[in-house]
């Protein structure tokens, strides 16, 4: 495992991993679209949870609730609007391919069509609550190249999809990356030490060496003990990273 930076003293004790879940949330509109939302209304934080290309999956709905439950009012918005990947776009054939290569190069696929809805999310939010965001494969790259940005007071990466050492420079805020172990170690070394130098001390950096890409999203098995325990073990960084910059 490789550590960079400080954990926040005082951890999160978040609720026990569940492989079979009933979600705490409910369903209601933000910014125009139709939003997963748990957590106090009248907090002061919000953390904004962009998922990855598997959607609003029970996995992404768990991972809000953990972090809802340190008293964060959370919003998983629904910005693939239903058209989520499948597993056949990774099954290596022509046909798969070619329903990976449509889904990727256009919306809702294409991270650049999701610049704005993003955008239009985090104006709402960051008018009302301190605001954190959490990317979720796909979702951090999504988050990082936002034209909404700006509005976030710290963000957190987890197994991020298309890292690149560029994405440090539109990152001003406290950072967390929680690389898998298919993750180039070299970029995402490369971002945590880029945003030191502008906020140093305020950033983290683990990876989860021993657990696949997609251990916190859609891909985690949670009936697998040891991911069930990396599951928790990495929402509860998130939920004390966010403890500590909101």
């Amino acid at each position: 495992m490789s550590v960079s930076g400080t954990q926040n003293k005082a951890c999160c004790t978040l609720p026990p991993v569940e492989a079979q879940y009933i979600p705490k949330g409910t369903l209601k509109q933000v910014a125009g679209l139709k939003s997963y939302v748990v957590g106090p209304e009248n907090a002061d934080k919000a953390v904004l949870f962009v998922y990855d290309i598997f959607g609003l999956s029970p996995q992404a709905q768990q991972g809000a609730d953990l972090i809802a439950s340190q008293d964060f009012y959370v919003v998983v918005p629904d910005f693939l609007k239903g058209e989520y990947a499948t597993g056949d776009m990774f099954s290596g054939t022509e046909e798969g391919n070619k329903k990976k290569e449509k889904f990727f190069g256009g919306f809702p696929g294409a991270i650049s069509s999701q610049s704005k809805p993003v955008a239009d999310v985090t104006a709402e939010l960051s008018s009302k609550y301190k605001l954190g965001g959490i990317g979720v494969c796909w979702g951090y790259k999504v988050l990082v190249t936002s034209e909404g940005v700006g509005n976030f007071k710290a963000l957190s990466g987890a197994h991020p999809s298309f890292p690149a050492n560029d994405d440090a420079d539109k990152i001003n805020v406290p950072l967390l990356l929680l690389p898998s172990q298919n993750e180039d170690m070299s970029v995402m070394n490369h971002i945590y030490e880029a945003v030191e130098k502008t906020n140093p001390g305020n950033n983290r950096l683990r990876q989860f060496a021993q657990w696949h890409h997609g251990w916190m999203g859609a891909r985690a098995n949670l009936s697998d003990e040891g991911n069930a325990k990396a599951f928790h073990e990495g929402y509860t960084e998130v939920a004390d990273f966010f403890k500590k910059h909101l």
